[in-house]
């Protein structure tokens, strides 16, 4: 083969890469553009949600050789209800870390532990997170206070995400990628932290970098 003929190959076959490139990167684009987004005006019900932020415990778990330390976080919440009807209320809370776990709240957490959190709040009318959901009625004086615990966190999380789904009745139905069927979405609060300090041995205070509303 020719010097010419090389070169000729290598212009195509460049070429051929780079609009397979922009293809991909183009469809990515497309793809993150046509994600569902929580409507600006939503015509849905949305329920009242401010939270404290989140706090360190370390706990001890299990009885004689096998009890041992585990670290968790809670968020101290309260939600209200002014929706102008009562609202059936079953809170789903969700962590992501930094290093990419996925750790469900606790739901049925030992008496124990929350009698400490409960303690350290000072709240003594805070709820118990198995107890939480149920119909939630008008106003705030029928507001609920209440915990998300997450369990087993390490040094290693220098940061996590928080989704809270179950505070509004917006919904998306978009196509899973994957197999192509119809998949619900729900409007879900997203709150993103960082937990700096512990590098340096401090104890750490989770800083929030974010809060946005999001289809999940």
């Amino acid at each position: 083969m020719n010097i010419k003929k090389l070169c000729g190959y290598m212009v195509v076959s460049a070429a051929l890469t780079c609009g397979v490139a922009l293809v991909l990167s183009s469809r990515g684009v497309l793809a993150r553009s046509l994600a569902p987004r929580p409507a600006l005006a939503s015509r849905s019900w949305q329920l009242n949600f401010s939270f404290s932020k989140p706090q360190r415990m370390q706990v001890v778990v299990g009885h004689g050789q096998h009890a041992h330390v585990v670290t968790c976080f809670y968020l101290r919440y309260t939600v209200v209800n002014n929706t102008g009807r009562d609202i059936f209320f079953v809170p789903r809370f969700e962590m992501v870390t930094d290093t990419g776990r996925v750790i469900p709240a606790t739901v049925d957490i030992s008496g124990h532990l929350f009698a400490a959190i409960r303690h350290r709040t000072g709240d003594a009318f805070l709820i118990n997170p198995m107890l939480v959901a149920g119909r939630l009625l008008q106003g705030k004086d029928y507001a609920r206070d209440s915990v998300a615990v997450f369990m087993g966190l390490t040094t290693k999380d220098r940061g996590f995400k928080i989704f809270v789904s179950g505070l509004s009745g917006e919904t998306a139905v978009q196509a899973n990628p994957l197999t192509g069927k119809p998949v619900v979405l729900h409007k879900t609060l997203l709150l993103h932290y960082s937990v700096p300090g512990e590098a340096i041995n401090m104890r750490p205070h989770p800083i929030l970098l974010s809060k946005t509303w999001v289809m999940r």
